[in-house]
């Protein structure tokens, strides 16, 4: 839903940046309010990234830069927390489920979504960092570059955007490997699972 509202927004009010936070926000609150209570200390990490990414979120629209990098940071080091956690949860999986194979189709979104933070953060620092893209708020830039996120995580590669300096180059292709080997080593741990659990019932 937020990446389909993300592309709506994009096509229909391209200057609805506030919205767009607001939509990261909800959905980062959320999956604070699903963590289980007795991981108080992973609640409390996830709340502390969460106000930090809202608050300087907010204040970015008036003060640029600094903020901006602050809000990044906080979010994709929210992100990679989350895919980590999911990770643990699917890799220790002694059966598989739906809720397995629903996770693991959900870090392959988080993977992507965290990616186009650090394109983002990247950005922000070399402002000529990727070809395609213009030099503006991260916000408005944000659908572009998860659009960029998932096709160089897939492999795919149109040519509209590109990297044009080597930190972005770097991080293009560690992305395009990631997600190559992500796939393959699931998708053999799901069916390894799925036949160890096959043999034993």
């Amino acid at each position: 839903m937020l990446f389909f509202g993300c592309a709506v927004m994009q096509q229909f009010y391209p200057q609805s940046q506030k919205t767009i936070l607001f939509l990261i926000i909800i959905t980062l609150a959320v999956s604070i309010v699903c963590i289980h209570e007795e991981r108080s200390l992973h609640r409390s990490w996830y709340g502390l990234l969460l106000i930090t990414t809202s608050v300087s979120g907010v204040f970015s629209f008036l003060e640029g830069y600094i903020l901006s990098i602050v809000t990044l940071t906080a979010l994709t080091m929210f992100l990679f927390s989350h895919i980590y956690s999911a990770l643990r949860q699917v890799m220790q999986a002694k059966t598989v489920t739906p809720n397995h194979i629903i996770g693991s189709i959900c870090i392959y979104l988080l993977l992507g979504f965290a990616w186009s933070t650090i394109y983002l953060l990247i950005l922000e620092i070399f402002p000529n960092a990727l070809c395609g893209l213009q030099e503006q708020f991260w916000l408005t830039n944000l659908f572009n570059a998860m659009y960029f996120s998932f096709i160089t995580l897939t492999t795919v590669g149109y040519g509209d955007i590109s990297p044009a300096l080597p930190v972005a180059q770097f991080f293009a292709f560690m992305g395009s490997i990631i997600g190559s080997f992500y796939l393959a080593i699931m998708v053999a741990s799901l069916v390894s699972i799925w036949l160890a659990q096959s043999h034993s019932d």
